[in-house]
């Protein structure tokens, strides 16, 4: 009965979540400045969607596929094999192979917004050397903005044009992109925002071209990375096809129902997900530290939204 109840209960949560996923939602500014106020928000938001800054649409349609799939198919998995550790086993896979795959997957989203990053940088300055105001210039290029920045020009533009302080608005972009290379165009635009002049120019013209090379130097490293990647998609793929299939031979899957069976079979599943985690850290390479992090001091003055009153030099945050 209590394995039934438990199934229920799982099933229910399934459809609730297939609801919230289908119904979708879209962040509000408000909560997106909650977030960045509160560590354990932004812990919980790197956590689950694997990446600080805006999470991109895909990430947002995979975790919402994931998570009915990972409610509904730990219940099934159970009654079919008869094995009650297969709830646990099942979410950890429905969750974990992307995360591996996502890792050894080409990091082609970041190299795309890096030079999406340039293009528009160079765009500025382009614009900047007719004389044109830095604010005014933002928000003209939003109408030739690079796809894979797109969403994110538009917000800054909008907030530009809702009177946002130009260093505000500078911080909230750079907080969507979270990349130290952006930090480093950010940083400029902060500082000279109130002075556009030709020397602004010709630094975002200096700067694109910096961009434009470690886009480069980037896509040379991850054509290097490609055959090892490739390695550990077939190396887990293979082991998961053949605990998939020999899960249908009852006389195969009968040892791990009993109590010793479990223990080892845990134990089993402990190894290969500590095998996939230290693979998957060979895989990815540590971020580099942002120039530009969140200044909590300089918080007060805002809420939901709301410029405050807080001084430009403290608007720059926290330099490391």
């Amino acid at each position: 009965m209590l394995l039934f109840a438990l199934c229920g209960l799982a099933v229910a949560g399934g459809l609730v979540a297939l609801v919230a996923w289908a119904r979708g939602s879209e962040p509000a500014d408000e909560d997106e400045t909650a977030r960045r106020d509160n560590p354990l928000a932004d812990r919980a938001h790197v956590f689950w969607y694997g990446a600080p800054g805006t999470a991109s649409m895909r990430m947002v349609r995979l975790r919402r596929v994931q998570l009915p799939i990972a409610l509904a198919g730990a219940p099934l998995a159970w009654l079919f094999t008869g094995i009650p550790l297969t709830a646990l086993l099942v979410p950890l896979a429905v969750f974990g192979l992307p995360w591996l795959f996502d890792t050894t997957r080409p990091d082609t989203h970041r190299i795309e917004r890096l030079e999406a990053l340039s293009e528009w940088t160079q765009r500025i300055a382009d614009v900047l050397l007719l004389g044109v105001g830095l604010n005014q210039a933002i928000v003209t290029s939003r109408r030739t903005a690079p796809a894979a920045l797109e969403d994110e020009i538009g917000e800054l533009a909008a907030r530009l044009q809702a009177r946002w302080r130009p260093e505000e608005a500078l911080h909230a972009f750079a907080d969507s992109l979270a990349d130290a290379t952006a930090d480093k165009v950010l940083a400029a635009l902060v500082l000279r925002a109130g002075d556009s002049g030709p020397g602004l120019a010709r630094t975002l013209s200096d700067m694109a071209d910096s961009v434009r090379e470690e886009v480069r130097q980037r896509r040379a490293i991850e054509a290097d990375r490609a055959k090892h990647r490739t390695t550990i998609r077939w190396l887990v793929g293979i082991i998961v096809l053949v605990v998939t299939i020999g899960s249908f031979n009852t006389e195969y899957t009968r040892p791990y129902g009993t109590f010793l069976g479990q223990i080892v079979l845990a134990v089993v599943a402990a190894l290969f997900v500590a095998i996939i985690a230290w693979m998957r850290a060979l895989a990815s390479h540590p971020p580099v530290p942002r120039l530009l992090t969140p200044d909590r001091r300089s918080r007060g003055g805002r809420r939901g939204g709301q410029v405050g009153e807080a001084e430009p030099a403290e608007q720059l945050g926290e330099v490391r």
